[in-house]
C-alpha cells in the first residue's frame, strides 16, 4: 500500500527516517520533525498532515497518523502507524478558500451592504455594510446576530426569508427593513436574500442597500405633489394619475366635473380613453403620450377634443409628465392636468373666421385666399402641372351702391359671389379680396383653353340682371390672368401681375379678360431703380423718422409713441414706407435699416425719458424678414446697454402672422427680447391668424387693433364687437391694447368705454418730427411713474 502510495517498488514495505526525510518537501519538512520530536518527548501519537515528492514527481498530501515503539528503557526503536492520502481533499479545501477570497474581494468592493447570515449571525460583512450601520469596520459587525441592529419586525423578516431558502428551498421577497442605528436614528435599508455555502455550510447572503434618503425624498415628493394638486385644482384644472403597470388612471374632482361625471361612483378610469377622445385627435393624442413614455419629449402636452358625459364634445388641453421608474428605467406612471379650453377654442375660431372668412359672402378673404394660393403652388410643383389665377374687378358696382345704397350693393356682391362660385370645379378656389375684388384658382390644369372657357362663362354669368329688390341692376367684370409658372414662381407675382392685366381688362373696355404680358411689368424695372437708391439713401442722410404720438385713453398722457420711417429722395420727393419696404425686404435691405431705426429711437427714447422723468417707451415695426437667420443686425441689446437705456423703453411690433409655426428664428429673437424687458407688440391684431396659447408662450406685451376695425366702429356693429372682443380678452391674458387710427371723438370714446388701455390716429396727432414732438412732450407732460398695466 505505501509502495503505491508514493510510487515505490512494490516490494518496499519501510522506510528508514532518512528515505522519509528525501521523500518529504523541503518546505513542510521542519514542521514535520519539530511534530514527531514533541510527539517522542510527550510519549503521545503524532497526527500530522504534510506533502511529499514521489519518484515520479506527483505532489501527495498525506494524513500520517502514528505512535513510537520503545524499547525496556523507553527509548523509541520504531513508528508504526497509516498514512492515507488526502489529496483530493486539500485541493477541494484550496479550490473553497480561493472562491471565498474572491467573493471576498468582489463584496469589499460592492457599494451595497453584503453580509453573511448563519445561525442568525454574522459571519461576514462587507465594508459597505459597516457603513451602513455606522459602526468602525466590518470586523465589528461579525458574531452579531439581527437583533443588536433590526427592529423586531425587521428580524422576523429575516428570520421568514432565512427559512424560505434553507428549510423550503424558495426564494424570498425583496423586503424593506427598518435598522437601528447607534445615533438613534432609523434607517431603511432595501434587502435581498440569496442562498450561500460558507465555509462549507449553508448560509444566507442578505444585501442591503441604504434608502433612507431616497424614502425621505419621496415623501417630500408626495407632501409636493399634495400641494401642487392643491394648488392645480384651485386653478379648475382637473388633475389625473395614470399607473402605467396596472393601466388605471385615477381622477380629481374637478375632472370628473370637466367631463360631466359624478364625484363617487363609476368614472371614465374604467372605460377604454379610446372611446372618449375624438377620433380626429386620438393619432395625435397617443404618439404625444408614446413620446413622452418613451422618453423622446420631456413631458405630453396637446389639445383634443374628449366626450362628456353628455355626449357633447369638448375641448381641453392635456399635460403630463413621467413621475415614476422601475429598476430597469421604465416608466411606470404618469400624472398630469387637463383644462377645459372649450371657450378659448371657440374665441379662437371666432377671431380666425373674423381673419379668413369675409363675413358677407362666406369666401375666403385676401389673407386666406393667399395660404390657399401658395399651397396650390406648392402642390403644382410637386405634380408637374400648371394654375391659373383669375383677378375679377366688378365693373359699374360704385353706381350700384351710389342708387341702391349699400345694403343693395352687399346684395349684388353675395349673388355675384353665388354665380362665381357655380361657374367653377369643386377643385378651384374663389375668394372675396375686398369691396369688389374676387380672385379665382384654376388648379390642375391639363389644358389652358379651360382657362379661357371659365372665363367668358363667368363674365356671361355676371354681365345676367341683378335682381334687388323691385329693380334690376347690370354690372359687368373685368378679368385679369396670370399663369403658373409661366408668369411666376410665387403668389406674390402671380396676383401682381393678374392685377395688373385686369386693369388692362378694363383699360380695353371693361366685360373682357386679359392674359399678362411682359410689357405690363414696366413697373418691376422701376422697383429695381428703387433698390439701387435705397441702398444709398442711409449714407446720404435721405431717412429720417417721424413719430406718431401713443396716447393713454383714461387720461389723455402722451406715454409712447410709435416710429414711422420716412425716405425724402431728392428726385422723387417724399417716398412712402409702402413703396420702398418691400423693396428692402426683397433686396436684402431690412438688415441696416432696421438697425438704423433701431437706434435712432432708441436714441429718442433716452432724451425724451429724461426730459419727461419717466420711462418713454418707442415702438419700433419689426418686419418678418428682419428675423430671418440671413438677415444680419447689429447688437440691439448691447446699444441699450451702452445708452444705459432698460429694455422697457422699446417695443417691437410685429405681425400675428409671425406667430403661426415660428421659426427657430423668431422664437430665440423674442425670447431674448423677454430677457432683456423689451416689451412685444402684435400689430394690425384681428386681420391674421391668432392663437391666446402663442399670446402667451411668447410673453406678448400689447396687441393693436387694426385700424379697419376701428374706422367705421361707429357704425359697424360686427367691427364694434371685434374690438371689444379683443380688448376684453386681451385683458383676460394680462395684455394691454392700442387702438389704431382713431380719426374721431366718438371712436375714441367708444374705444375708452370699452376698457382700451391706449390709441392712435390723427384725432391725437399726425406722425411728426422729433423736434415737434419734444414741444408736445414739454407742453403736455407725462404723468410721472406711470406705468402699464400688468402684462
Amino acid at each position: 500500500m505505501m509502495a503505491r502510495l508514493l510510487d515505490l517498488p512494490a516490494r518496499t514495505t519501510s522506510l528508514s527516517a532518512d528515505e522519509w526525510r528525501q521523500v518529504i518537501l523541503a518546505e513542510d519538512l521542519p514542521a514535520v520533525e519539530s511534530a514527531v520530536a514533541a510527539s517522542v518527548d510527550a510519549r503521545c501519537p503524532f497526527n500530522l498532515e504534510y506533502r511529499v515528492k514521489t519518484p515520479r514527481g506527483r505532489i501527495v498530501w498525506l494524513l500520517v497518523r502514528g505512535t513510537f515503539l520503545r524499547d525496556e528503557q523507553g527509548n523509541p526503536l520504531q513508528v508504526t502507524g497509516v498514512s492515507v492520502d488526502i489529496t483530493e481533499k486539500k485541493k477541494a479545501e484550496e479550490a473553497a478558500r480561493a472562491g471565498e477570497e474572491r467573493y471576498r474581494l468582489l463584496t469589499d468592493l460592492n457599494p451595497d451592504g453584503i453580509v453573511v447570515y448563519q445561525d442568525r449571525r454574522y459571519v461576514y460583512a462587507n465594508p459597505a455594510a459597516a457603513h451602513i450601520h455606522q459602526v468602525a469596520g466590518a470586523a465589528e459587525l461579525i458574531g452579531r446576530s439581527g437583533f443588536d441592529f433590526f427592529e423586531p419586525e425587521a428580524v422576523k423578516t429575516i428570520d421568514e426569508s432565512v427559512t424560505l431558502l434553507l428549510e423550503q428551498g424558495l426564494p424570498a421577497p425583496l423586503a424593506t427593513l427598518r435598522a437601528r442605528r447607534p445615533d438613534g436614528s432609523v434607517a431603511h435599508l432595501q434587502a435581498t436574500f440569496g442562498k450561500v455555502t460558507w465555509e462549507g455550510r449553508p448560509a444566507v447572503q442578505i444585501t442591503v442597500r441604504d434608502i433612507t434618503e431616497h424614502k425621505r425624498l419621496r415623501e417630500k415628493l408626495r407632501i409636493t405633489n399634495e400641494r401642487l394638486k392643491l394648488a392645480v385644482e384651485g386653478t379648475g384644472e382637473g388633475i389625473w394619475d395614470w399607473d402605467l403597470v396596472t393601466d388605471t388612471c385615477s381622477l380629481s374632482a374637478n375632472l370628473r366635473r370637466i367631463l360631466g361625471w359624478e364625484e363617487k361612483g363609476p368614472g371614465p378610469e374604467r372605460i377604454s380613453w379610446r372611446t372618449l377622445i375624438h377620433p380626429d385627435d386620438f393619432p395625435n393624442v397617443d404618439a404625444a403620450f408614446r413620446s413622452c413614455i418613451k422618453g423622446d419629449s420631456p413631458a405630453y402636452e396637446c389639445e383634443f377634443r374628449i366626450k362628456a358625459a353628455d355626449g357633447q364634445w369638448k375641448w381641453v388641453a392635456g399635460r403630463g409628465v413621467v413621475v415614476e421608474w422601475n429598476q430597469r428605467g421604465n416608466p411606470t406612471a404618469m400624472t398630469g392636468t387637463i383644462s377645459d379650453i372649450t371657450v378659448r377654442k371657440k374665441f379662437e375660431e371666432q377671431i380666425w373666421r373674423y381673419a379668413n372668412i369675409d363675413a358677407l359672402t362666406g369666401l375666403p378673404n385676401r389673407r386666406m385666399f393667399r395660404d390657399r394660393l401658395d399651397a396650390e403652388i406648392r402642390k403644382a410643383q410637386r405634380t408637374s402641372k400648371e394654375l391659373a389665377l383669375l383677378f375679377l374687378d366688378m365693373d359699374g358696382f360704385k353706381q350700384v351702391n351710389d342708387v341702391f345704397g349699400h345694403e343693395s350693393g352687399d346684395l349684388l356682391l353675395l349673388e355675384a359671389a353665388h354665380r362665381i362660385h357655380g361657374c367653377v370645379r369643386e377643385s378651384d378656389i374663389v375668394a372675396r379680396l375686398g369691396g369688389d375684388e374676387f380672385t379665382v384658382v384654376l388648379t390642375n390644369l391639363d389644358d389652358l383653353d379651360h382657362v379661357e372657357y371659365l372665363c367668358r362663362k363667368v363674365l356671361d354669368r355676371l354681365a345676367e340682371p341683378f335682381s334687388i329688390g323691385a329693380h334690376y341692376a347690370y354690372v359687368t367684370a373685368s378679368i385679369g390672368v396670370a399663369l403658373y409658372p409661366m408668369d411666376g414662381p410665387g403668389s406674390e407675382d402671380l396676383v401682381r401681375k393678374a392685377d395688373q392685366a385686369m386693369y388692362a381688362a378694363k383699360a380695353a373696355g371693361k366685360n373682357q379678360f386679359s392674359y399678362f404680358t411682359e410689357s405690363m411689368d414696366e413697373k418691376a424695372h422701376a422697383k429695381l431703380s428703387l433698390s439701387t437708391e435705397l441702398r444709398q439713401a442711409i449714407a446720404k442722410g435721405q431717412l429720417f423718422l417721424h413719430f406718431q404720438p401713443v396716447v393713454h385713453l383714461r387720461d389723455g398722457h402722451i406715454l409712447k409713441a410709435e416710429a414711422l420711417l420716412r425716405w425724402r429722395h431728392p428726385r422723387l420727393g417724399m417716398i412712402e414706407p409702402s413703396r420702398f419696404i418691400p423693396v428692402a425686404e426683397e433686396s436684402g435691405m431690412m438688415g441696416p435699416i432696421g438697425d438704423w431705426v433701431f437706434r435712432e429711437a432708441a436714441t429718442c427714447a433716452k432724451r425724451w425719458s429724461e426730459c419727461t422723468g419717466t420711462i418713454f417707451q418707442i415702438a419700433v415695426n419689426k418686419s418678418p424678414v428682419q428675423f430671418m437667420p440671413r438677415c444680419l443686425e447689429s447688437d440691439w441689446l448691447g446699444y441699450l446697454q451702452e445708452l444705459e437705456l432698460p429694455g422697457e423703453s422699446l417695443v417691437i411690433e410685429i405681425t400675428e402672422g409671425m406667430l403661426l409655426n415660428p421659426a427657430p428664428s423668431v422664437t430665440s429673437k423674442l425670447l431674448q427680447y423677454r430677457d432683456a424687458g423689451i416689451q412685444v407688440a402684435i400689430d394690425d391684431f384681428g386681420t391674421g391668424y391668432s392663437s391666446m396659447s402663442y399670446l402667451h408662450q411668447f410673453h406678448i406685451d400689447y396687441l393693436k387693433i387694426d385700424r379697419s376695425f376701428v374706422h367705421d366702429i361707429a357704425t359697424n356693429p360686427v367691427h364694434r364687437t371685434i374690438a371689444e372682443t379683443i380688448i376684453v380678452m386681451a385683458h383676460k391674458l394680462g395684455l394691454s391694447v392700442i387702438a389704431e387710427g382713431i380719426e374721431t371723438r366718438t371712436q375714441k370714446e367708444i374705444l375708452q368705454q370699452a376698457g382700451c388701455d391706449y390709441g392712435q390716429g390723427f384725432y391725437f396727432s399726425h406722425p411728426v418730427p422729433e423736434e415737434q414732438l419734444t414741444r408736445m412732450l414739454a407742453s403736455r407732460p407725462t404723468t410721472p411713474g406711470h406705468r402699464d398695466p400688468p402684462g
